[in-house]
């Protein structure tokens, strides 16, 4: 039986042995090294497109192909093969409800970049939205019987409404127990807040981890991320991970731009002698990105969770990889990022209004709620955006090896840039340079990478 590629399929050359050649399948997400020896890899695709006579030993490496899904009978469809797995494994699938809950727009810094830095009051979400989000989570969970529950907290900054995060934690940990639901909670915090008495507090309630953000070395973050007087942060978010090492998971970011991004080698560096370096599951920086379209005051249009970059972007991100590797510290799998919440019925974002959003990106922007807390199901708008991911129906998509990954892009980006969530956002070469260089680092270096929730 004659047999085809799959689509999904993406080769890269070894940088280091020219007879060395990976193949990558985002599908099935595969990562094999072949050496070229009595079969040529490029040679037997080509043979294999042509529907040519294989030899003994193209055929036994053929069979091992279509075993791990390089290779598919010439009568599969793809186009319908993607679809069930998307459709099953992705948007319907309800193991894990992940919920990203905004506590609060308050903040007590005033980072240099954030666009909303002027505008921040001192909203919190109220009483009675914190009751009223505590009852659509026990109805979820209810509802979808699910393996795991992640409940994000998220700001301004969360810790600034505390009531929230203890009157949810005090309540959902002990549903999930009784239902023998996993549950894991934790937040991106500026560190301010934090003391090894709150956690210690929090712990109680399941939460297990904590998102810190550094923005380069201290002199760069200082510039950067400082209190409304100006006053610099660094020393002082690095004392509160002295303080409270050994007691959560960190995951480990930082934004940059062109002149601070050469300056992460010194925050690393200081990092791989703390207290708490044994505590970072996972680190990743990104680029500070534009301002997402106009908000009302109930939102953030964080473009700090977009996923678009230029190419000064891209090299970055790649040095720093290699960088975080050098000290010991292991950065995010950027191939095993799967399609993330925006594309996934049960991964939902909370304003402090009780507004329901597919991510953090859309919070506060008029038109794209999804829903209320008030309410069961999506809206017409949530359902829209659940069925926003056709590949196969884009030309920049429907030659692609990359759908699996990115299911047509980051839609916030493309909200911003086209008007249309429905359009797509393509970040085709971010994922081969930077699949170029992660496979041949896997394979020669023995380098690991954590997922892209560092494990938590």
């Amino acid at each position: 039986m004659n047999v085809k590629q799959s689509r999904f399929n993406f080769m890269v050359p070894s940088p280091r042995d020219p007879n060395v050649i990976f193949l990558y399948n985002s599908l099935q997400d595969n990562r094999i090294a072949i050496e070229n020896g009595e079969v040529n890899l490029p040679a037997l695709l080509d043979k294999i497109g042509r529907h040519q006579p294989l030899d003994v030993a193209e055929q036994e490496a053929s069979d091992q192909l279509k075993e791990l899904g390089y290779l598919l009978e010439d009568e599969a469809d793809e186009e319908a093969i993607f679809k069930q797995w998307f459709d099953s494994r992705v948007k319907e699938q309800h193991e894990i409800l992940t919920v990203t809950l905004l506590t609060t727009l308050a903040c007590n810094l005033r980072c240099t970049y954030c666009y909303e830095k002027d505008q921040l009051g001192n909203s919190r979400m109220p009483p009675e939205l914190v009751e009223q989000s505590i009852a659509w989570l026990k109805n979820r969970i209810e509802q979808t019987r699910p393996r795991k529950v992640n409940l994000i907290y998220f700001g301004g900054e969360p810790l600034l409404n505390l009531h929230a995060i203890r009157a949810i934690g005090k309540e959902i940990f002990p549903f999930c127990q009784e239902r023998d639901v996993e549950f894991s909670s934790g937040m991106a915090t500026n560190g301010i807040l934090l003391t090894p008495e709150l956690v210690d507090e929090l712990k109680q309630y399941g939460f297990q981890w904590i998102k810190i953000t550094f923005d380069g070395d201290q002199c760069e973050h200082d510039r950067r991320r400082i209190y409304k007087g100006g006053k610099g942060t660094f020393d002082e978010i690095f004392r509160k991970l002295e303080s409270v090492a050994g007691k959560l998971k960190i995951l480990l970011g930082g934004n940059f731009d062109p002149e601070s991004a050469d300056s992460f080698r010194g925050l690393l560096e200081k990092i791989s002698t703390s207290h708490f370096k044994d505590d970072i599951v996972a680190a990743n920086f990104k680029p500070i990105l534009p301002e997402i379209r106009k908000r009302d005051l109930n939102g953030i249009g964080s473009s700090c969770e977009r996923c678009t970059y230029t190419d000064f972007d891209i090299q970055k991100m790649l040095e720093l990889r290699q960088e975080t590797r050098a000290v010991g510290l292991k950065p995010t799998d950027p191939i095993n990022a799967g399609p993330c919440e925006f594309y996934r019925r049960n991964a939902v974002t909370v304003g402090i209004d009780g507004s329901m959003y597919k991510c953090i990106a859309f919070v506060g922007i008029k038109g794209t709620e999804i829903g209320h807390v008030r309410e069961i199901g999506l809206n017409e708008t949530g359902e829209a955006m659940l069925k926003a991911s056709r590949p196969f129906e884009h030309s920049k998509c429907s030659k692609c090896a990359f759908p699996p990954i990115c299911g047509g892009g980051c839609r916030a980006d493309a909200y911003n840039t086209t008007g249309s969530f429905e359009n797509i956002s393509c970040q085709q070469d971010y994922f081969k340079k930077t699949i170029a260089a992660e496979l041949p680092a896997e394979y020669y270096d023995g380098v690991e990478s954590a997922d892209q929730m560092g494990g938590v």
